[in-house]
């Protein structure tokens, strides 16, 4: 039997822990990940993968990550699952990602959702390299102690294991066969969700805090996820989103274009492939610094399940807040660029 040594009490330990784990992730804190600074690897996948944001390349989050990838026409990568969701969107060249045995042909500014637990690959088709880049929520699920990753090879799907499923449950009115049925009934509508959102089929419409945008990731389409919800804003031409901040964690994508971000005091510039990263309690307020063209960022962010299990939990504290007259531009007159704008030929 061990024994133990200190002699302080739970008290004092838990202060000390707490302050040391803050001042760690403080250090780690950054605010923009520029796609230039990101190197590509070759992998054991067939594919090349460069980090943005993961624990894999000493790079950690606590929430989500997101990674670059690389796969050559008529490459076939091999098929793997991991027991959390993510979501791929299309950079370049086209191809497809199979998901439990379906196949999914895919375009720029596409986007693919992959469910926990579901075995996918991908391949690259046309003339050209296709590239992608993934957001999930792996951080999350590793902190919880959930986080698995089985890889398959080769292996044909008829041959792979099934996907993990609940057992069903019985009605039989006790707490343990509540449970089973109601996770049942999660997992079932779970394996129904939408995995391809073709950006052909998003769409906008303006917003009262400025720009327009479309759903690519989110229940509202379809989409049956763990929490991960995503959407396309459009700043037009030398125009901006209103000012507001919240807790939790929120990442901006840039697809075209070029802008900035002010957070609180500090002014963080991006353009096409950087990631924006803001997970403080900070003002902050997305501006296109293009008089001529569109400026295309994508949200990310674990809303439906973080976010809301934080709200709850430290109510009545308010997680979300903008000026009580939104800041926001007047739209009134403005004519949009065509969507498109930017988009790589596939």
């Amino acid at each position: 039997m061990s024994e133990t040594k200190t002699n302080v009490t739970h008290y004092e330990v838990q202060k000390v822990r707490r302050k040391e784990y803050l001042a760690h992730w403080e250090k780690l804190q950054r605010s923009i990940v520029r796609k230039s600074d990101v190197i590509m690897v070759e992998t054991p996948r067939r594919m090349k993968r460069g980090v943005m944001v993961s624990a894999d390349a000493n790079v950690p989050s606590l929430n989500l990550d997101a990674v670059m990838h690389e796969i050559e026409s008529g490459t076939v990568s091999t098929v793997h699952r991991h027991s959390w969701d993510a979501f791929m969107f299309i950079t370049d060249g086209q191809g497809w990602t199979e998901v439990d045995g379906k196949r999914y042909e895919w375009k720029p500014w596409d986007t693919i959702y992959i469910p926990s637990g579901s075995w996918h690959r991908h391949g690259g088709m046309g003339t050209k390299s296709a590239t992608f880049t993934s957001f999930s929520v792996q951080p999350l699920a590793e902190l919880l102690g959930l986080a698995f990753l089985e890889d398959a090879g080769d292996t044909p799907y008829e041959q792979l294991p099934p996907r993990w499923v609940s057992t069903p449950g019985r009605d039989l009115g006790d707490p343990y066969s509540n449970r089973l049925a109601r996770l049942q009934a999660k997992n079932a509508a779970m394996a129904q969700s939408r995995i391809l959102t073709a950006y052909d089929d998003v769409r906008f419409r303006v917003t009262p805090r400025g720009g327009r945008s479309g759903f690519t990731i989110d229940q509202t389409i379809g989409n049956v996820t763990g929490g991960l919800t995503a959407v396309i804003h459009q700043l037009a031409p030398g125009r901006y989103q209103s000012r507001h901040r919240h807790g939790g964690e929120a990442w901006l994508y840039c697809v075209t274009g070029e802008g900035y971000t002010i957070k609180d005091d500090e002014k963080v510039t991006w353009s096409a492939g950087d990631l924006v990263i803001v997970d403080h309690w900070s003002w902050h307020q997305h501006f296109n610094a293009s008089t001529t063209e569109i400026a295309s960022i994508i949200r990310i962010h674990n809303f439906d399940t973080l976010y809301f299990a934080m709200a709850a939990m430290l109510q009545p504290m308010n997680l979300f807040e903008e000026l009580p007259t939104l800041d926001a531009p007047d739209l009134t007159g403005v004519v949009w660029p065509d969507p498109n704008q930017g988009r790589p030929q596939a």
